[in-house]
């Protein structure tokens, strides 16, 4: 499979201190962490409110809109090797599955993200396996009704040109908000290559209040807008 072009840059890796240490450096004057956590939580209600109210033609509609900006982006089109979430469209989450078809047609490497579940030795920590993609039929659901690779190479993160990240909703400053488990925060902490975030304009706001271990994206897509985060 077709990787970065020769003498082209090679991902650059950030050093993230995890938790940051000026975490109440984030807050807002007078706002606690509790007040931090309410706010997401309630974010996080309205955003899927609104989910849970589409019907399936607006989905339809949205996610088309969506994808057809996602297509013209030139940073998707240089890229090689994608990260990319298969969607639960059960939940409303933004239908990707017509771009990856394409992609994939068009000889990119995509890789779908599997979830490791706490071991038995007690490690709690949020993480994800990258998994080369080689075909629906070999997609199997977890136990949140997510589908991922049943088997397959896996993949270095070192590997990757870009990641589309899945949201519940997100913010003009570039932090989004996911539900929760804090596995996409720590894979992204240690890079340093485009992230896209498609979200529904409906389900952007101008701030999404962030925590240490947040880390933000660096373009979020809507049916209406391509924003470019600072």
């Amino acid at each position: 499979m077709p990787r970065r072009p020769p003498g082209g840059p090679s991902p650059r890796v950030r050093s993230f201190p995890f938790p940051y240490s000026g975490f109440r450096s984030l807050l807002k004057p007078s706002q606690t962490p509790s007040d931090l956590r309410t706010e997401k939580a309630a974010l996080r209600a309205r955003f899927r409110a609104y989910r849970a109210a589409l019907d399936p033609r607006t989905h339809v509609a949205l996610s088309r809109a969506i994808t057809e900006r996602l297509t013209q982006l030139p940073v998707l089109d240089r890229a090689r090797v994608i990260h990319v979430f298969w969607p639960h469209v059960e939940r409303r989450e933004v239908d990707l599955r017509p771009l990856i078809r394409s992609l994939a047609a068009a000889d990119k490497q995509i890789v779908l993200p599997v979830v490791v579940t706490p071991d038995r030795n007690g490690d709690a920590r949020p993480r994800l396996r990258h998994v080369r993609f080689t075909g629906e039929a070999a997609l199997t659901p977890n136990r949140w009704g997510i589908h991922e690779p049943s088997g397959g190479e896996s993949v270095p993160p070192e590997r990757l040109d870009l990641v589309i990240v899945p949201a519940l909703g997100a913010g003009r400053n570039g932090h989004r908000l996911g539900y929760g488990g804090g596995y996409y925060d720590a894979f992204l902490a240690g890079l340093d290559i485009p992230t896209i975030c498609p979200v529904y304009d409906a389900c952007l706001v101008d701030q999404v209040p962030a925590e240490a271990h947040d880390v933000p994206v660096r373009l979020i897509v809507t049916e209406k807008e391509v924003i470019t985060v600072p």
